[in-house]
């Protein structure tokens, strides 16, 4: 009998590398196209990529030396420059590969988060109806100190006067992102990469940074037009039109202070 297992071990362990193997195929993939799906960039690159590949094949096919040459440079070159100029990208695909539903920071307790979003839909409403400009964003799971280090640190509780003072015009911190992380304000004048995708001519830089900042992280961001007054979303790569109305109910489904779990919804 143990001979027979002894015997059986090469097969065995082959088998199970190959399941390791297709496994980490799968998890590559998996991650790769959650990346790809909001990402106007990655998914440019993606097609560029196919390309590539493909004139790769037809040059080993028709024997075309020269141009094989030249792909194999491209080929050998272009992993070194994907990494350097996708490099936020990739490290948020790592964030999200090690990521787990256990990493809340601070539960908010009933009392907090109800002053807070009190505080929150006073400000947006007054923003709104002023046609005063705003972008706020939430941290959700994935943190955001990269971008929190681009503006200047605040460090104080969500208060409506204090968001409408930030961003009234002439302000030194009205231009940029504010970041929220659970019920503090903790930086604002924050910039994002914009967005490369096609977006209605009815919105502006806001917009597209909303958008941008949506498209890398699970952070949810909350724009006021100057022009119109008009709120809208910014989640995985969408941006959603919403009706002051329903701005209270919008933010407690979309923020993770109200789960008992810590999950946020994407």
């Amino acid at each position: 009998m143990i001979n027979i297992i002894t015997s059986e071990l090469p097969m065995i362990w082959k088998f199970v590398k190959s399941a390791i193997d297709l496994l980490a195929v799968w998890v590559l993939l998996y991650y790769g196209i959650m990346m790809f799906k909001t990402n106007m960039r990655t998914m440019q690159l993606f097609k560029g990529v196919i390309v590539v590949l493909l004139v790769k094949a037809i040059t080993s096919v028709l024997g075309l030396v020269t141009l094989g040459t030249i792909v194999d440079a491209v080929i050998t070159w272009g992993v070194l420059a994907i990494v350097v100029i996708f490099q936020p990208e990739i490290r948020v695909l790592l964030e999200k590969m090690g990521q787990t539903k256990n990493e809340v920071q601070h539960r908010l307790s009933d009392d907090e988060r109800e002053r807070a979003m009190d505080e929150l839909v006073e400000s947006i409403t007054t923003m709104s109806k002023d046609k005063t400009g705003a972008l706020i964003t939430f941290e959700r799971r994935q943190s955001l100190q990269d971008f929190i280090n681009t503006g200047v640190k605040v460090s104080a509780s969500i208060k409506a006067e204090l968001l409408t003072t930030i961003f009234y015009e002439g302000t030194p911190l009205h231009d940029g992102a504010t970041i929220i992380k659970n019920d503090m304000i903790v930086a604002s004048a924050c910039f994002y990469p914009p967005t490369n995708k096609e977006i209605p001519s009815q919105y502006g830089a806001r917009h597209r940074a909303a958008i941008g900042i949506s498209e890398i992280t699970d952070s949810l961001t909350v724009v006021v037009s100057e022009e119109t007054g008009n709120v809208s979303f910014a989640a995985n790569g969408e941006l959603t039109r919403i009706n002051l109305n329903e701005l209270r109910s919008k933010l407690i489904a979309e923020l993770n202070w109200y789960d008992e779990g810590g999950e946020d919804h994407e």
